[in-house]
């Protein structure tokens, strides 16, 4: 009967939706237009386009129907990119840990991590230090140099010896789940993590609150106590941690323990779609060179705790009318405007309607993949995500511009007639799907007229978008791919910024909040801009207010969100904290009660 009703329901919608193709006699992009598209995508009907649902395929199928209406050609399977998403993950029954024929309980003694594979493994051990494997003009540090892991176990201290170092040689290999293939490409079969006290002195295991996929290999956390029994006569791993943190060298060495453990996680996957198409390029030689334009097309769903809503004890539908139906609005205007012009346009440009972004870019990981198109001949990226909230300033935010050499120049020269207040961010690295095209040494544009207070919250519904707005930022984005399609070279590719984004994350994530909502842009590197104040939390009552510019804390300079994460993740529940802060041109000085 579920069954049955999900397909009425997607039958219903999708009649709905087949009677939202715009009939267009101009291409001009329109306020109009824009209109029906986001009211269409986010309309109560589509209950916020949460990825595996049938409002998530409805979604898509309505974004492919206008990609075949203005003519493109529909790629990969008949427009549509299939993945596999995991909605959540549980362990299962079959998790068992023995050491020395002596039995360890679940969620006591240890945990399977949520990048665990299902299987077991009875094996030897080694202990491996840190589990590093770095070769660089900075260190070299390889704990795998002095023994032979194939089919054993590694025990592995988590963490690295700079903690508190956000610019640490070792912090792209400090991570569980990197430390985790490192040693799965040196042919280990299984990989225990433990915690020394220094990392982590409450010893708390990791369970399975965040979704990961699978990395081949069982992957258990053991508590401290469970390590030394495993380490016997060969240590401590508090002792061996704090030498490991003093000596800084590698460390390995064969233990006489034997291991056998299965592990089990179950994993509750669904399907969700990119929805591709290409419109030709007319030239017989850089018709073969792309551009793509790209716009995530889902949302929230109904909110609710862990889907990243900013009320998640609201249960609602989250429309995402600006996050990110403006976003996919703009791009389906451009798709009609450029196939309008198709004898003019050189090269190829593909239009992808990313999936599951708001999961973690997944969408555009599979993409860049995939090899639909070969990485190498996309010649730039255009990411549009939250492009309807066009302040009275005409503030445009623009993303990656530092990720081709070319890149600003261009965005000025466009610019000329000044329509925009154009904030340049130069790093390719973000918190949209170009992160995934930069990772692939592509240039990328990232366009957003920024975030606001109905942000990942019900009321980012369409009487707040700013249409005019919208149509003026459309436009300038047009006048971009037109310039890009044409141009005689290819943009020069350069590196702006980290390909990934460190975290500390795995150390057990922050223990204290101001109650602010970030201004996650980028665009400026002068402070921190809290775009908003969240009453009863330490902030409010210390008389911040929205358009406060943080500076610094305890003394200690914030220039932007990576700075100002790395401060807090320095404080505890309980104390008191001094915040510089600009106020239109006022510095104050605030005392927050933590």
């Amino acid at each position: 009967m579920k069954y049955l009703v999900n397909i009425w329901i997607l039958l219903s919608i999708s009649l709905m939706a087949s009677c939202q193709n715009i009939k267009k006699t101009k291409s001009d992009i329109s306020e109009k237009d824009l209109y029906q598209y986001i009211d269409f995508l986010a309309s109560d009907s589509l209950k916020g386009r949460l990825p595996g649902t049938t409002y998530d395929r409805v979604s898509a199928k309505f974004i492919r129907d206008q990609f075949e209406h203005y003519g493109l050609k529909l790629m990969s399977e008949n427009g549509y990119q299939f993945m596999d998403i995991i909605l959540d993950q549980k362990p299962g029954a079959g998790n068992k840990l023995t050491i020395n024929d002596a039995e360890q309980k679940y969620d006591a003694d240890f945990t399977t991590l949520p990048f665990s594979s299902t299987g077991s493994l009875n094996a030897s051990v080694v202990f491996i230090g840190f589990g590093f494997k770095l070769n660089n003009e900075k260190i070299l540090w390889n704990d795998y140099q002095a023994v032979d892991v194939t089919n054993k176990w590694v025990l592995i201290l988590r963490g690295d010896p700079e903690p508190d170092s956000t610019n640490s040689v070792f912090i792209n290999q400090s991570s569980d789940r990197t430390k985790t293939l490192i040693a799965k490409d040196m042919g280990a079969k299984g990989v225990i993590l433990v915690s020394g006290s220094t990392f982590d002195p409450k010893d708390k295991l990791q369970g399975m609150s965040e979704r990961d996929f699978d990395q081949g290999i069982p992957v258990i956390h053991v508590k401290r106590e469970v390590a030394n029994t495993i380490l016997g006569d060969k240590g401590k791993i508090d002792e061996l941690e704090k030498q490991l943190i003093k000596e800084r060298r590698p460390f390995s060495i064969e233990l006489n323990s034997h291991v056998d453990a299965s592990t089990e996680v179950i994993n509750n996957t669904q399907k969700t779609q990119n929805v591709i198409a290409k419109l030709e390029g007319r030239d017989p030689d850089l018709k073969n060179e792309y551009i793509v334009i790209g716009a995530h097309f889902d949302h929230l769903g109904m909110g609710g705790k862990g889907s990243s809503s900013r009320r998640p004890d609201t249960i609602a539908v989250h429309n995402g009318a600006d996050d990110n139906a403006s976003g996919v609005a703009a791009m389906l205007e451009l798709a009609q405007k450029l196939s309008s012009k198709h004898r003019k346009i050189k090269r190829s440009i593909v239009f992808v309607g990313f999936a599951a972004e708001e999961m973690g870019l997944i969408g555009s990981q599979k993409f860049v993949e995939s090899g639909l198109l070969p990485n190498a001949s996309v010649v730039a990226m255009i990411n549009i995500d939250m492009l309807g909230r066009l302040n009275n300033k005409n503030e445009l935010q623009v993303s990656g511009t530092k990720t081709s050499t070319e890149t600003e120049s261009i965005l000025t020269k466009l610019n000329a007639d000044s329509t925009f207040k154009l904030a340049f961010a130069p790093e390719g690295y973000g918190p949209s799907d170009y992160a995934s095209f930069y990772n692939k040494n592509i240039p990328v544009f990232a366009f957003t007229t920024g975030v606001h207070l109905d942000y990942h919250t019900p009321a980012d519904d369409i009487d707040k978008i700013n249409f005019d707005g919208s149509v003026k930022a459309t436009n300038y984005i047009y006048n971009l791919a037109y310039e890009l399609s044409n141009r005689d070279k290819k943009l020069t590719f350069q590196e702006a910024g980290p390909k990934s984004r460190p975290t500390r994350s795995a150390r057990g994530g922050l223990k204290v909040k101001l109650g602010i909502i970030p201004d996650v842009s980028g665009s400026s590197n002068n402070g921190l801009k809290a775009i908003g104040v969240t009453e009863n939390n330490p902030a409010y009552k210390a008389g911040m207010k929205s358009g406060d510019i943080i500076t610094a804390i305890n003394g200690k300079q914030v220039k932007n969100i990576q700075d100002y994460m790395y401060r807090l993740s320095e404080l505890k529940p309980g104390m008191t904290i001094s915040v510089e802060i600009l106020r239109g041109e006022q510095k104050l000085v605030l005392l927050v009660q933590l």
